[in-house]
């Protein structure tokens, strides 16, 4: 399959895909506009911090790119590792809203050529659930955690009550980097960012399945972005391998494009 593959095709899938990085430079910008009121940073530290922790996905298991993007970021900006964390954990959630919706306003409003396995159907449904009660306990956890940690009880001294506090300083960061829940106006410019990202991603596995020579209905590669994006979703090996692929070619298969052709893609 790469041996009869377009090159020109593939060049312009990976342009498209580091446009797409680009843009979720943007949309964390403004996400972590809502956790700093007036930035002091390195003005290239956004693009660099998750550049280099998409590379970390890549690289090692488990997606410890996303923490390593945190520390980075931290280090170079003086805000709590807690509170960078935090805006990529809203960024996840508003990234599955945003992939379960746009999937199934594609469904119900331009309707399927090949008929949806019922797996497909079910854990979508499953991940919007999980979508749902996520950011409602994000809501939750900043809605009723204080915004600043409480005193640890004089009985509770020694390694247990540094133990306590420690916990409550965490939690507490973790809740300055949810700011952005109290800022209904940001959170939408994030999600139109968002919408649009996903766009452009879903022209990137477009592109890329062209350059393979799969030439098929515009809804196959929206179907492989949300279906692949929800698998690998969870701590896995590095990029997904494996993971990836498997759910790669199960999806493009009730389309007709052979096992190659897929997992090359």
């Amino acid at each position: 399959a790469f041996a009869e593959a377009s090159v020109p095709g593939l060049l312009l899938t990976l342009a498209i895909h580091a446009v797409v990085l680009s843009l979720k430079v943007v949309r964390w910008n403004i996400v972590l506009g809502a956790v700093e009121d007036k930035p002091e940073r390195p003005p290239w530290l956004t693009f660099d911090a998750l550049f280099l922790g998409y590379f970390g996905n890549y690289a090692l298991p488990a997606k410890l790119g996303e923490v390593g993007r945190s520390i980075l970021y931290s280090r170079g900006s003086g805000v709590p590792f807690p509170s960078v964390f935090a805006t990529i954990v809203f960024e996840r959630f508003i990234d599955a809203l945003v992939l379960v919706a746009g999937f199934y306003a594609v469904v119900f409003l331009v309707g399927l050529p090949v008929p949806m396995p019922a797996w497909v159907d079910l854990s979508l449904q499953v991940a919007a659930a999980i979508t749902l009660l996520g950011l409602a306990g994000l809501y939750l956890f900043w809605k009723h955690l204080p915004e600043r940690p409480l005193e640890t009880p004089p009985e509770r001294t020694g390694a247990v009550g540094g133990l306590i506090g420690r916990i409550a300083g965490l939690a507490t960061g973790f809740r300055a980097g949810l700011a952005i829940l109290e800022k209904p106006l940001i959170g939408m410019h994030a999600l139109a960012w968002t919408v649009l990202i996903w766009s452009v991603e879903a022209v990137s596995v477009w592109v890329c399945l062209q350059s393979f020579g799969v030439d098929i209905h515009w809804s196959a590669p929206v179907l492989q972005m949300v279906v692949t994006s929800f698998a690998i979703a969870t701590p896995s090996a590095p990029g997904g391998l494996g993971i990836h692929q498997w759910a790669t070619v199960l999806v493009l298969a009730p389309y007709g494009v052979s096992q190659a052709s897929a997992a090359a893609s």
